[in-house]
């Protein structure tokens, strides 16, 4: 029997679901704290889950989220809020003006 080709929607996080896993950001952003990084707040870790590491693939199951939240490491948000620093905050072409460049 030929499979028929599937092709899988990505998934979204409902804002009900991210209300249901704060207890866990609320966790790691503790977690994190104690290591040292004490400008991390759980909004921060939520924001990397919702913006960041679900953007594309979300786990579809409940508990499978919760598991990639216990496993975030204080340099993998580190690396998104560095990349969110130099990439996202770059102005269009549009709006620069590059005139003033040339002179």
């Amino acid at each position: 029997m030929i499979e028929p080709f599937v092709t899988e929607a990505i998934m979204k996080v409902s804002n009900f679901e991210f209300l249901c896993l704060r207890p866990w950001f609320l966790s790691k952003s503790q977690s994190i704290k104690k290591q040292g990084y004490n400008g991390i707040e759980w909004q921060d870790i939520e924001e990397y889950f919702k913006d960041f590491a679900w953007k594309r693939q979300t786990p579809k199951k409940f508990s499978a989220r919760i598991q990639e939240i216990k496993k975030l490491h204080a340099n993998d948000y580190l690396d998104y809020a560095k990349l969110q620093a130099t990439v996202y905050d770059v102005h269009p072409l549009d709006e620069m003006n590059i005139d003033d460049l040339l002179k």
